[in-house]
């Protein structure tokens, strides 16, 4: 994890006062203005003398770290990035922080939890002249540490084994971890000396009690804990109990191993199981090929709701397909309307019940196709 942030200087004085000036005439942001960006995601939008910026919302949570980088696609875009919270406070800009004229901001420590806005833009803004398409791409590389909290418990990190004793002086211990809303995360307590029961508990940052394990679902048998590709329900802090069974009551001890681990981002979407959370407003991207000929997404809705769905061919010659299921993969409706080879929508599609639902991105004749490419899917209720 990177420790501080890397400092970019200006290309001049005169680039310096001009990026300044452009800042100050920023609109006061609003998560309402429509553009969504979550951690883990690449969106791409194009910068015009009509439209020279773009302002996408986020929600950070106070000690997260982040990267963002925009990189340009095509013309002669020269990429500018600002980080802004919701008081319109500019808390980072870079224009050349990436390689060639790309521009990134690195290892960013946000200050507060409430919504930020990255406004995607080109050197000068206004007064630039650049035009181009680019891609701007969000990812939170880590946690501050907080050292209040790190007093009563230890903190947990990805890919990163704790390996500690349990016995009657010292029957639990307690971890804290971040996770993002739709990670899907794997905890796994190993017993490793001693007779020890090992017992995981979850909750969430309040204490309340989300999961209890005492077992290792795919490896009965044994005395280890685990819980297995839990999707995570908001962006937030959590508690890890790690127990034996019965606790302080308990007569089992030993050393144990523990590991908190996710499915990578380029993994999620290619089955069922671990179809990607989409929300409403979020514009995602993805590919299908012949080697992943769908892709699984889940959603959330209520009884109700219309829902209007579009997924656009970006780049190939893509020929996009859209069907909804229910949880239990029952067909409800495919796409109504769109441009046959570019685009598929779902329209107007009001959801049956409260619940989950299965939307399948694929391509037309699907293993028997042929088209290839890359796409931006979007939802929308309404």
């Amino acid at each position: 994890m990177k420790a501080v942030q890397r400092v970019v200087a200006s290309h001049c004085a005169f680039c310096l006062i001009l990026a300044l000036l452009a800042c100050l005439a920023l609109p006061q942001p609003s998560a309402a203005q429509g553009n969504v960006i979550t951690y883990g995601q690449t969106v791409e939008g194009r910068v015009t003398n009509e439209s020279f910026r773009t302002v996408y919302a986020f929600q950070g949570q106070q000690g997260e770290i982040i990267d963002a980088v925009m990189r340009r696609l095509d013309g002669n875009l020269d990429p500018a990035l600002l980080l802004l919270d919701s008081a319109n406070t500019l808390i980072g800009r870079d224009d050349d922080g990436a390689d060639a004229l790309n521009a990134a901001l690195n290892a960013v420590v946000l200050p507060r939890t409430e919504t930020y806005f990255l406004v995607a833009t080109r050197f000068g803004q206004a007064q630039g002249t650049t035009t181009g398409r680019y891609s701007l791409r969000l990812e939170r590389i880590g946690v501050a540490a907080d050292p209040a909290l790190e007093a009563e418990t230890f903190p947990l990190r990805y890919d990163q084994s704790a390996v500690r004793e349990l016995n009657d002086a010292q029957p639990q211990h307690v971890y804290t971890f971040a996770a993002l809303r739709g990670d899907l995360i794997t905890i796994r307590m190993t017993r490793i000396s001693g007779d020890l029961d090992a017992v995981l508990i979850l909750a969430d940052a309040e204490g309340k009690v989300l999961l209890i394990n005492d077992e290792t679902p795919d490896r009965r048998g044994t005395l280890d804990a685990a819980i297995v590709e839990w999707r995570v329900p908001f962006t937030a802090s959590y508690l890890l109990v790690a127990t034996r069974f019965g606790g302080e009551s308990g007569n089992t001890r030993g050393a144990y191993s523990l590991l908190l681990s996710r499915v990578p981002p380029d993994q999620l979407g290619l089955s069922l199981e671990r179809a990607i959370l989409l929300d409403p407003g979020a514009r995602v991207v993805g590919r299908i090929s012949g080697e992943a000929v769908r892709r699984y997404y889940l959603i959330q809705g209520q009884a109700g709701a219309l829902i209007d769905v579009q997924v656009t061919r970006t780049r190939g010659n893509l020929d996009p397909t859209l069907a909804l299921f229910s949880a239990d993969l029952a067909p409800l409706t495919e796409q109504t309307e769109g441009v046959r080879g570019q685009s598929a929508r779902i329209v107007g599609y009001r959801l049956p019940r409260d619940g989950e639902y299965i939307l399948i991105v694929s391509r037309f004749n699907a293993e028997a196709g042929i088209t290839e490419g890359e796409y931006i899917l979007q939802l929308t209720v309404r």
